[in-house]
């Protein structure tokens, strides 16, 4: 009996950690996309700025949908979904932005674009944490 209540609390707590793992490998992605694409500015490499534009697109994919949004932001946080949906959609532009400028050599423009880029991410997290 006590090992059944044992099993049941681990795959209860499983099952809640797997929704939260979503969230944080989303934003894992995003962050490890965001770091190479800063070095990649940091050593010229337009490869690597790719690269990490690609991570940041896969990454963000999750917040395209306000419903999935919704489910993950806190309690007293779920009506500023839209927030976030703005937040995604500024990102999504600015990986596209970012890499066009690539494209053209226009590197202080593409550059710019990753800054608005990381502007999106802050005024997200600066709303979601209360900052």
């Amino acid at each position: 009996m006590k090992l059944s209540k044992i099993l049941l609390a681990g795959i209860l707590s499983v099952s809640f950690a797997s929704a939260n793992d979503v969230m944080k490998n989303s934003m894992n992605i995003m962050q490890k996309g965001m770091e190479e694409v800063q070095f990649g500015f940091i050593n010229n490499n337009s490869d690597l700025i790719k690269s990490g534009l690609a991570q940041i697109q896969k990454g963000n994919k999750m917040f395209s949908n306000e419903s999935v949004i919704a489910k993950y932001l806190p309690e007293d946080k779920k009506h500023l979904v839209n927030v976030a949906v703005n937040a995604s959609k500024r990102i999504a532009a600015d990986t596209t932005i970012v890499e066009l400028n690539l494209d053209d050599k226009a590197y202080t423009k593409a550059a710019e674009g990753y800054s608005d880029m990381l502007n999106a991410c802050s005024r997200c997290h600066g709303i979601v944490r209360s900052w």
